[in-house]
Formats: structure tokens, C-alpha cells, sequence
């Protein structure tokens, strides 16, 4: 139900044939920007909006095909990062799946207090001071929202995405 929502369709299955877990990954988190906003000066004058993800995260193709699409009058652009240094200033949000060998907990740490909206498809993410979750149960992809890390990085979070949500603090 979750998902149907989210996707404005009929509820995808993780495991149906035509879209992949990743694929159904992307869609989501393209989706959930869309009902986040940003403090007014924390994104760039350039139009863009950068959705950051390391290097060999497996996810990469599937969000590559965001690239270009429009989120409130920005355009998503992927940055994949080697180094962790300036993502805080780099990315609007930042996606740490949990197949990337990287330290999440300090990349979480080091983005807190800037607005960046932290997404990864771990069950502890939020604990460990994510702002979304992406899970799947019973084939579906489900998400949590952890409303304290979002207000410390001064997002808000649309109440329909919320009610949507199960909510951690």
C-alpha cells in the first residue's frame, strides 16, 4: 500500500519481473523528494539537485536514470563520490545503501547538522541517525522515518509522507 501510494499506481512487488529491487529503490527515493523541503539557502543557485551515492554502490544504474528529472523546479543530478570529504555541501541527499563497504555511522554523523536528506536500505539506518529507511518486508518496499534527525538537518517533511511513514525519533 505503502509503495502504491509513493508510486501513484498499483502496489509493486520487489520480486515482480519488470522492476528491480534497485530500480523500485530509485523510484522511491525520487519520490520522497518530492515531498521534502530544503531551508531556502541550502541548496546551490544552479537549478540542481544532487542526489549523492559512492562509487560502486550497486544501486548506481538505477539512480542514473533519475538524472534529469525534475524535482520542485530542479533537476536531479548524481554525483557518485570516491572520497566522503564535502558531502555536506555537495549533496541534497545522500543515499548509503548497506552494500557499500562504507562506514555509514560517521557518514551519517558527518551530514547531521546539514540539510541533507540521508536515505539508505539498511533496518538500523535510522538508528544509527538516517532520516529514511528503505525496507522490504513480504516483498514490498516499506520505509521509517526518523522525524528527530530530519528536524536536527533542518528538513521538513510533508505530513502526507509522514502519515505514509512508520516514525522513529
Amino acid at each position: 500500500m505503502l509503495l502504491a501510494v509513493l508510486l501513484g499506481g498499483p502496489a509493486v512487488a520487489v520480486a515482480e519481473q519488470s522492476a528491480s529491487e534497485h530500480a523500485v529503490k530509485a523510484a522511491i527515493v525520487y519520490k520522497i523528494a518530492k515531498f521534502v523541503s530544503w531551508p531556502e539557502d541550502a541548496l546551490a543557485d544552479d537549478g540542481d539537485l544532487p542526489i549523492c551515492l559512492p562509487e560502486e554502490d550497486p544501486i548506481g544504474p538505477a539512480m542514473d536514470a533519475l538524472a534529469g528529472k525534475q524535482v520542485q523546479g530542479r533537476t536531479i543530478r548524481i554525483h557518485r563520490f570516491k572520497s566522503t570529504d564535502g558531502l555536506a555541501e555537495e549533496c541534497a541527499v545522500l543515499f548509503l545503501s548497506q552494500a557499500a563497504a562504507l562506514p555509514r555511522p560517521s557518514l551519517v554523523s558527518g551530514v547531521a547538522d546539514a540539510p541533507v536528506l540521508t536515505i539508505g536500505d539498511s533496518k538500523d539506518f535510522v538508528d544509527i541517525g538516517g532520516i529514511v529507511t528503505l525496507e522490504v518486508q513480504k516483498n514490498r518496499v516499506q520505509f521509517a522515518i526518523n522525524v528527530g534527525a530530519s528536524d536536527r538537518a533542518g528538513l521538513g517533511i510533508s505530513a502526507q509522507l509522514l502519515q505514509l511513514a512508520k516514525i522513529r525519533n
